[in-house]
């Protein structure tokens, strides 16, 4: 039977190369993107070429977007095993320029999205056999905050916690939740990354696909026993961080 991972944010960096690796794992994709465009309709049909997949279009902080999103991967092909919650948004603004909206968009995306995303699949999930994956991805700053950007690590922080407690409640149901926390990762989005490399004990920043790598282990059979776990993928960065602020 094919497994089908849904993986939200997944025309561009780290969410493309998520989609790419769980599909050369052999997973079918409900493959989304916030908007219909050149590039994202170029992307899926890269990976619809080379396997089944569902284009999913729209914004995952609205109401409904959780369970239509889940619906139509279900409709077009079949089931979910997998839910990868990747799409995020960030804005750099030091703290006291910041406003409501700027809440309400990062924590709307990057935070109801992702519950409303968990709730649906978690039910979807309960209604087949053999269990499931949740996996979200936060970032660094789940554990470490950085200026100029307190609602994004805020927001990591919140959905780092919302991963435990998932964790914990949907464990009986053989449902396993995880989070992957990315540091500076060089993404087309990213242009800063590689000027982080001397905070950044690896001496460089990371690749999409070395997250897309630990986000594979965790939705295989290999990772069966972990579960309520954010897992560092920022070359010891955050370790940089903790050591500077104890000496």
């Amino acid at each position: 039977m094919e497994r089908v991972a849904l993986v939200t944010g997944a025309s561009t960096g780290i969410g493309w190369a998520i989609a790419e690796r769980l599909q050369r794992d052999g997973f079918a994709l409900g493959f989304h993107s916030h908007r219909d465009s050149e590039g994202s309709r170029a992307r899926f049909e890269e990976v619809s070429a080379r396997g089944p997949a569902a284009l999913l279009l729209g914004d995952v902080s609205e109401p409904d977007a959780g369970q239509r999103l889940v619906a139509e991967t279900v409709d077009a092909l079949g089931r979910l095993d997998v839910l990868v919650n990747n799409a995020g948004v960030t804005t750099a603004k030091p703290v006291l320029e910041l406003g409501a909206d700027d809440f309400d968009r990062i924590f709307g995306v990057d935070v109801l999205g992702a519950f409303l995303l968990a709730i649906a699949a978690a039910k979807q999930i309960r209604r087949q056999d053999g269990g499931g994956v949740i996996l979200n991805v936060t970032s660094v700053h789940e554990h470490v905050p950085r200026p100029g950007f307190a609602l994004y690590a805020s927001a990591k922080a919140a959905l780092g916690m919302l991963t435990r407690s998932l964790a914990l409640e949907l464990a009986a149901d053989g449902i396993r939740v995880n989070a992957v926390a990315p540091g500076a990762i060089a993404t087309e989005r990213n242009e800063e990354a590689q000027e982080l490399a001397d905070e950044i004990p690896l001496g460089r920043p990371g690749d999409p696909a070395e997250v897309a790598d630990v986000v594979a282990f965790l939705a295989s059979d290999g990772a069966a026993y972990v579960s309520g776990a954010s897992v560092l993928v920022d070359g010891a960065m955050a370790q940089q961080v903790f050591y500077r602020s104890a000496t």
